[in-house]
């Protein structure tokens, strides 16, 4: 079985996610343009070789201790 990402289109038909972005007031139209949003930068940042630039800035961010 292989698993695939859910296209924006199929995001906004599911019955489930449709629940949740109702019971957080988040429109159709505002979740669309935010997934489009999210899809161009991640695009970009492929394009461009920020993911691994980002993902080390990640690992070297200040450790916190929470004891």
């Amino acid at each position: 079985m292989t698993h695939r990402d859910l296209t924006i289109a199929e995001v906004l038909k599911d019955p489930l996610i449709r629940q949740v972005m109702r019971a957080d007031h988040i429109s159709v139209s505002k979740m669309e343009n935010l997934l489009h949003d999210a899809a161009r930068r991640q695009e970009l940042a492929l394009s461009t070789n920020l993911a691994p630039i980002a993902h080390a800035a990640a690992r070297s961010a200040p450790q916190v201790d929470l004891r």
